[in-house]
This record gives structure tokens, sequence and C-alpha cells, in this order.
């Protein structure tokens, strides 16, 4: 099973440090290195388990949000390091950006995929995510209210089980080629009244934007075989899962003008809004978008994995949800994400 795992690894949107030589001419954004990064290990439920953290060198804040960064099936907390490019705006912002290793370089996101190691184990990884809380908080105070997750793929899944199970710990998450699974909601029937979004490609070969079974393929071969992991909802089943606890609903459906002049397709956008509260729900669909992280660094080829979308800078798309429903919260010490 190990070989299945690891051939998936290949398939994953976080690659070797080798592959950017393949960039030619490209510009390569900057990355703050994984070496000014803190690796550090926990027993978290008998297991060791891994993660990298940033504090940023200049805060004002006596307390700092936290965001957590997951990556996809077969991927590592490294490789969304060079993927997100998450701690940059973590030095200019002011937050604590984690990346964590899922077990078995997966997250048991509850969709009980029979070839993961970690669905067979059961781990117990929203504990995982608690014990990070506070370890971080013992190393610098942690502003509990404003926890946030955001993960590709496996981790756009599994940050949709962290926001059911531990709504208590996570104010709001973001999902990026990830609808939701239907294990979840059988796992949680009811989801909490949270904040989250999702952005999701018309040509994702992984998940399917429409609904249906998750497909992975086995190697990076054109006629790989694909190994099926689970069953999803649709990108508008998601949103109304998402939203169905909303006591007063305000629904809002638009095109977002592309920003790169060589795509001339523009961007579905849909909100749905508690109107008797704060929280929102809100989705990118990007025509033509692959199984990708829009504006992320890593990716081999355009034809294998969609094209890279410049529409979406989804480092700032995340951010700056996380920011809307912090000022929203109305938090006593008057601070969010950009201030």
């Amino acid at each position: 099973m190990m070989g299945i795992v690891r051939r998936i690894y290949h398939y994953s949107l976080v690659f070797m440090l080798t592959i950017p030589f393949s960039f030619g001419c490209k510009s390569l954004p900057s990355i703050v290195p994984v070496k000014d990064h803190t690796l550090e290990s926990i027993v978290s439920d008998g297991i060791i388990r891994n993660f990298r953290y940033y504090i940023p060198k200049n805060r004002n804040e006596s307390k700092l949000p936290v965001v957590f960064v997951l990556h996809g099936g077969g991927g590592s907390g490294e490789g969304m390091i060079y993927l997100s490019r998450m701690t940059e705006k973590a030095e200019e912002y002011g937050f604590i950006v984690v990346y964590p290793d899922g077990y078995g370089n997966r997250w048991n996101d509850g969709r009980n995929i029979p070839h993961s190691l970690t669905d067979k184990r059961n781990t117990k990884d929203v504990q995982f995510f608690r014990d990070m809380v506070y370890f971080l908080d013992k190393k610098i105070p942690v502003d509990t209210s404003r926890i946030h997750a955001v993960g590709i793929s496996n981790g756009g899944f599994m940050t949709q089980r962290l926001l059911c199970e531990a709504s208590d710990l996570f104010r709001s998450g973001y999902s990026v080629a990830a609808v939701t699974s239907k294990g979840l909601t059988e796992i949680c029937p009811k989801p909490p009244i949270k904040s989250i979004g999702f952005i999701m490609g018309t040509y994702d070969d992984v998940v399917p934007y429409k609904g249906g079974i998750v497909s992975i393929p086995k190697d990076m071969s054109p006629k790989a075989e694909r190994i099926p992991a689970g069953e999803v909802l649709s990108f508008v089943e998601s949103l109304s899962y998402w939203s169905s606890g909303f006591p007063c609903k305000e629904e809002m459906n638009t095109k977002k003008r592309h920003m790169n002049r060589f795509w001339k397709r523009d961007i579905e956008y849909s909100k749905l809004s508690d109107c008797s509260g704060d929280e929102v729900v809100e989705g990118y669909l990007i025509p033509g978008g692959g199984h990708i992280w829009p504006n992320g660094f890593y990716y081999q080829n355009e034809k294998q994995y969609g094209y890279l979308s410049k529409d979406l800078d989804t480092r700032e798309i995340v951010l700056q949800f996380f920011r809307k429903t912090e000022s929203k919260q109305k938090l006593v010490n008057n601070a969010s994400f950009g201030n």
C-alpha cells in the first residue's frame, strides 16, 4: 500500500525542490525558505506527529492569530510552504502559520478510503490540531478566537472536518480543490454555523465539481488506472450543506472579471450569508480550472494539472476571507489580518 501512496505523491501539487528547474525563463516568486521555519515533533494520541511553523519577526500584538495550511494527499507540510507561499503573508500581516504533516502523508478527513494508512488506523487528526494549538500557545500566546485552516484536496476535506468537530476552536476555513464529502455529512449531519469558502475548477479530474466519485491516478501516465477515493457532493450542494443551518439566508451569484488579460473567462462567484448573524459561505468556480492551488508555485505542466490560474491569488482570497470573519466577530482587541 505504501507503493500506492508514494505514486500518488507524484500527482500531488506538492513537489520536490528539483521541479522548479523545469520552469526555464519563468520568474520565480519570493518564498521564505524552509530553513527559516521551526520543525517540531509532538506526541498526539500516542503517535509522533510533525509540523513546521513560522512566527513573524515583526509583531505588535501580545496574542497572535494562527493559520493552518494543510497539504493534499501524498504531500507534506514542507511542500505547502512552497506551493502556498503563505509564510510571506504571515510576516507581512502578523500571524503564526503552521504546516503540519498528515500521518502517512494523508489526513483522516472522513471519507474512509481503503488505501489510506491514516484511514485504516483512524488517526485522531482533530486532536492533533488541538495539541498543536496547545503547544504553540506555550511558545507564544495564541489568540484562540482567531484560528483558521485552509487546505488543498485531502487537506481541503480535512479542513471541513476540523470546522465540524472542532468548531469551538476554528473560527473559519477554506477548501481548495475540494468540495464536501458524503463521509463528512454522515459524521456531521448538522454542520455548525461557520464561515467557509471553496475554490474549485470545472476541469478538476480528481475531485468532480458536479459531485460523484473522487478518482486518483496511480501514476503520471495519460491513461493511468484510477483509484476511487470516496464520494462527494457537488460544488453547489457543498455551499448549500454548509449554509443549511443559517436561520435566515441571503444568496448572491455573480461573475468576477478575469485579472489575467490572456484568460478571457469570468469566474463564477457565489455567496450565502446568514442575514441573522455574521457567518458567510462563499465559493469561486474557475472555468477550465484543474486540480490546482490557483497562483501556486509548483506545478508540472498545464496539460496534466490544468492551467495555472492567475485569475485568483489564493493567499489573498483566503486571508481576506479570514480577516472579514474576524472583523464581523467584533473582537475586544479590535485586531485582524492586514491591520
